[in-house]
């Protein structure tokens, strides 16, 4: 019964009974919820945004970059790791000695740096000569990696695929020329320029540009050739069944496989420095729209209060004829609730609509900025003005991966509506504290 009176009451602080009437309060109560659903909005495409990006770079980043495991003759003592072809195939014989199955690929590489010259410009270049199979079809991490120009194919032995930013930096189109500026040691033990010259059969794109803008992928027997060990980096790329599950245990299986001097490092080992950073940006900027929340559930407290203050004559006659002060300070603990749940009903649902519509809202807002800082740099007189790019592709995706996630909508719903009630306490305590004696006198 008690809760009954209560819910009634709290519906009608809301304007939701039957009784309505003019009240100041409730209008403020009416902002309350509109300032949660607009601080919701940012929290929920905060939320979504981060967790693609982090998920896509890093997506990136094991599947072509630092592979699931990465196996490295530390010391350079093994005799596998003499010529271009013993080498790829003790890699390949690493899959077939695989006897617990989590080895599913495993190709070899040999990465420089060298300086490439092209027509129109030269730059540095990270050289990676891979293992032609490396671009087939059977490794799914080709998946992620789109032919911008031509095809991946390295087919002969001057062959090359570069990234899209230094091919167009370069100047440089398929079936063009370029040449890689390298050293090699003499009989002497000098060290002399060596100039190799390549044709380009393919420009490719991560989809992040950070990873990518100097990739050049060349054969690996070629890479052996005129990339010194001394000076670059030759291990095994070897891709797992699971690579976020069962990778220690792939990782503890190769190093029963291999010979001594092999070291073996996880993708999590060899990126552990950007995780760190990107879960620590992920966890700031959650944390700036949390207080952005917080600020709007405070606005439910001043809200109540001011109901508190217009409705002390009910209170006071519900008091008067039976009402106990828990019923009462109940009454406004739910109109708080109730408020914050209107506000994630109106906000929760655009914000996942934002979600999931990012990249054309983000395309949207470059447009019209870009329009207007165009408009207005012509009546300035300067027509020349640079494209805004609300998130360079130099240092982000240039497509969003969009997941919502429904657990962590579930958290930022329950916590809203518990800071509701939170922030309610207050105001419903002072509610029940009130004398109905004295009020009544005042009127």
């Amino acid at each position: 019964m008690r809760t009954a009176v209560s819910l009634r009451l709290a519906l009608s602080f809301l304007g939701m009974g039957s009784r309505k009437q003019e009240s100041h309060a409730r209008k403020t109560l009416y902002g309350a919820i509109a300032g949660i659903a607009v601080s919701i909005i940012p929290l929920i495409l905060v939320l979504v945004v981060s967790d693609g990006m982090i998920e896509g770079i890093t997506s990136r980043l094991v599947e072509l970059s630092s592979s699931h495991i990465r196996v490295m003759d530390y010391y350079r003592t093994s005799r596998e790791s003499g010529t271009a072809a013993d080498f790829s195939q003790f890699a390949y014989s690493l899959v077939n000695t695989n006897s617990g199955g989590t080895i599913t690929h495993a190709w070899g590489e040999r990465e420089g740096m060298a300086l490439v010259v092209g027509k129109d410009a030269r730059s540095g270049g990270t050289i990676r000569a891979v293992d032609p199979s490396w671009f087939s079809g059977e490794n799914p991490a080709m998946s992620i990696l789109e032919t911008v120009e031509g095809q991946r194919l390295l087919a002969g032995s001057h062959d090359a695929i570069l990234g899209e930013k230094i091919a167009r930096d370069l100047g440089l189109n398929v079936g063009d020329t370029f040449r890689l500026l390298t050293f090699k040691t003499t009989d002497g033990g000098r060290r002399v320029p060596r100039f190799t010259r390549f044709t380009l059969t393919g420009i490719v794109s991560s989809g992040y540009q950070e990873l990518d803008a100097l990739w050049v992928f060349i054969p690996l027997e070629t890479g052996f050739h005129i990339l010194p060990e001394e000076s670059s980096n030759t291990f095994i790329n070897v891709r797992t069944s699971n690579p976020f599950g069962t990778i220690e245990r792939s990782r503890i299986e190769m190093l029963k496989m291999l010979p001594d001097g092999f070291r073996v490092y996880t993708w999590k080992d060899l990126n552990r420095s950007q995780f760190h950073a990107f879960t620590t940006t992920r966890t700031l900027l959650l944390f700036i729209m949390f207080l952005i929340l917080f600020v709007a559930s405070v606005n439910i407290s001043s809200a109540l209060v001011m109901l508190v203050m217009e409705r002390r004559k009910e209170i006071a006659i519900i008091k008067s004829v039976g009402g106990s002060p828990a019923t009462v300070s109940f009454a406004f603990l739910l109109a708080g609730y109730f408020t914050g749940f209107c506000g994630i009903l109106a906000g929760l649902p655009v914000g996942v609509l934002c979600a999931l519509h990012v990249n054309e809202l983000l395309a949207w807002l470059e447009r019209g900025i870009n329009t207007a800082n165009r408009f207005f740099h012509s009546l300035a007189g300067d027509p020349n003005t640079m494209p805004v790019q609300l998130l360079d592709p130099a240092f982000y995706l240039e497509n969003i991966p969009v997941t919502v996630r429904f657990r962590e909508l579930f958290l930022v719903a329950a916590g809203t509506l518990v800071l509701s009630v939170l922030v309610s306490l207050l105001p419903a305590i002072r509610a029940g504290r009130e004398k109905p004696l004295d009020t009544l006198r005042k009127f």
